[in-house]
């Protein structure tokens, strides 16, 4: 704090300032949108050094970690915790079953791009599935949403000219509606899945053709190295600017970069 600060005269200044907006009441006349967003970004700075300035001067000490369960990353984490802890299962045999929720899958088989991986604990994707409602307290109200999403994609990897579905194994769990996508951002930051869009290196193995303009999108690196999926090898669809050999490239040195977890 610099010598000599007035308190006093601070407190008189924010309270002058406070009695010009009555009610939160504030007369927008004159003021753009680029004004406003501007002094929006101005108050929230000055918002933030004030409560700063208030732990300062309390004599009392913040503490320096406060546990709070229920914020996202916490649950986030005991949810995705909790999915790595569940058995591996062929991704072939899932069966019909009721919930929405968060899932892994881990890839065992030879092709060359993912030999870090094989026999790892490192996952290719992660996904989560949604329930059909806002609120389905109940798997049976959820829908059977997370095996459908996992039949998904083991028709997508069906379908795909290099790759085996029996290559693939599974986690998933069912949870509370508004979890699954805590866990998905917790694991997707531990492990950096390079079949996952956030990653930027194989992205769109998770993608549906259902629509004229899906399948008239540029194809997606999954689709380039893995081919197979009618909709995105259809004429509508235009090349990816990247070959296979340059897509195996960047996964190699992904996994370079970010050794998978044994």
């Amino acid at each position: 704090m610099a010598k000599g600060f007035d308190f006093n005269r601070l407190d008189q200044a924010l309270r002058e300032l406070l009695a010009c907006i009555p009610d939160g009441a504030l007369n927008r006349e004159g003021l753009t949108d680029r004004k406003a967003k501007k002094l929006a970004a101005e108050i929230r700075e000055a918002i933030e050094r004030l409560r700063i300035l208030g732990q300062d001067i309390d004599a009392i000490r913040q503490p320096a970690t406060v546990f709070d369960p229920y914020r996202p990353e916490v649950l986030g984490r005991f949810t995705g915790e909790t999915l790595l802890a569940q058995e591996r299962h062929p991704l072939e045999e899932v069966v019909n079953f009721y919930g929405s929720g968060v899932y892994a899958l881990y890839y065992t088989g030879d092709f060359k791009a993912y030999k870090p991986i094989r026999g790892k604990e490192t996952p290719i994707y992660i996904g989560k599935a949604d329930p059909s409602g806002t609120h389905a307290p109940t798997p049976e109200e959820q829908g059977p949403k997370l095996a459908g999403r996992l039949g998904e994609h083991a028709k997508s990897i069906r379908a795909a000219k290099n790759l085996l579905v029996e290559d693939f194994e599974c986690r998933y769990l069912v949870v509370k509606s508004g979890l699954q996508t805590a866990a998905e951002d917790f694991l997707i930051e531990r492990f950096l899945p390079i079949w996952n869009n956030e990653i930027k290196i194989c992205k769109g193995f998770g993608k549906h053709g259902d629509a004229a303009s899906t399948r008239a999108n540029t194809r997606s690196e999954w689709d380039t190295l893995h081919p197979g999926r009618a909709w995105a090898t259809s004429a509508d669809n235009k090349p990816n600017p990247k070959t296979p050999d340059q897509i195996i490239r960047d996964i190699l040195a992904h996994y370079a970069a970010h050794p998978p977890r044994e």
